[in-house]
């Protein structure tokens, strides 16, 4: 990644009490980190199935941090996820709600119906500093 992932603004805020100057802003690096997303959730997701003793096609679920609907799509294609396995898209409803998007998202899975108690679902994090995890539920 570029030097500019690394460096969030160039200067203090408290630089900027005095007027002298525009807000330092934040910045993100939007391709690369699509790029990295797209890389590393596939192989952290099938390091949690492979943990679990699961293939890809037991799952009932896949619940991905809802970063962007771009995103949990191109995932959902690389783990080449079996017809029946439910995706949770609720980043077109409630947007990325940063930590708490993997249980909303859950969640509105869950209200929609067709998912059991006790169907395994592939739950990823990812954001923030560029970390990642995944595990494998039993769905409550």
């Amino acid at each position: 990644m570029s030097d500019r992932t690394h460096i969030a603004h160039d200067r203090s805020w408290l630089d900027t009490r005095d007027g002298s100057g525009p807000w330092p802003t934040l910045t993100m690096a939007g391709p690369e980190v699509f790029r990295w997303a797209t890389r590393t959730v596939p192989e952290i997701s099938r390091q949690a199935l492979d943990a679990a003793g699961l293939d890809v096609a037991d799952l009932a679920a896949f619940i991905p941090h809802q970063a962007n609907a771009r995103i949990v799509d191109s995932v959902a294609r690389s783990l080449g996820l079996a017809p029946h396995t439910a995706v949770a898209r609720d980043v077109v409803r409630a947007g990325n709600t940063s930590a708490a998007s993997v249980p909303l998202a859950m969640d509105a899975l869950l209200a929609q119906g067709g998912l059991s108690r006790g169907d395994p679902a592939l739950l990823v994090g990812f954001g923030a500093g560029l970390t990642c995890a995944a595990q494998v539920v039993a769905l409550p």
